[in-house]
């Protein structure tokens, strides 16, 4: 069954334009990583993409209390839509975290950790032009499994860079404020699973 009717056209394209916003944030968080400077301009940068996230999001909500008939069951939509939300805020606060904190030297695994976490914004962005297509396609399953093995590596990696953490840090204080960064960043990993979930539950319910 056709599931994107009159209205629908309107959410998809605002859960493309989260997207969007989603790509833009993780090769903010990219150049971030590998500069690692000028805390204060990318902490400024990232919140106007997390706000542009922020009114994209109030958008969703908005036309979904506005619409009757709506392109899916409405809790995932809106589950969703705060699930990439989500997202978005956790890689602002791990850069406004940086420049709070005035972390002295860069984050062990950091600049592996933005990686993933960019890997995850495209596949995010192809996960959603998957709703379009209505129906459950190995395309789905193929960014799914992707998904799947950039959480497995982002488990990895936090467990390296916790290893490495604890064995080079003296400073308690510091591995307080490093250890809660590094559980933010693998945390966004998770959520990209979850949002490949949500994705592919709506399409074999609409199926």
């Amino acid at each position: 069954m056709k599931f994107f009717k009159p209205k629908s056209s309107e959410f998809f394209n605002l859960f493309r334009e989260v997207g969007n916003d989603l790509s833009d944030i993780s090769l903010l968080l990219v150049k971030f990583s590998k500069e690692f400077k000028d805390f204060e301009k990318y902490a400024g940068e990232a919140k106007k993409i997390e706000h542009l996230g922020d009114q994209k999001t109030y958008q969703i909500v908005d036309l979904l209390n506005k619409t009757f008939i709506t392109p899916f069951d409405r809790e995932d939509i809106y589950l969703l839509a705060h699930e990439l939300d989500d997202i978005i805020d956790l890689i602002e606060n791990v850069i406004h975290y940086i420049y709070l904190y005035e972390i002295p030297s860069k984050i062990s695994s950091f600049e592996e950790f933005a990686d993933l976490i960019k890997q995850g914004a495209v596949n995010t962005e192809k996960l959603i032009v998957c709703l379009e297509k209505q129906k459950c396609t190995p395309e789905l399953y193929k960014i799914k499994k992707i998904m799947h093995e950039l959480e497995d590596k982002g488990d990895e990696v936090f467990a390296q860079a916790i290893s490495q953490l604890f064995k080079k840090e003296k400073d308690p204080i510091i591995i307080i404020k490093e250890k809660e960064i590094l559980e933010c960043l693998e945390n966004i990993l998770d959520k990209y699973q979850k949002v490949s979930d949500i994705i592919e539950g709506i399409l074999v319910k609409s199926s």
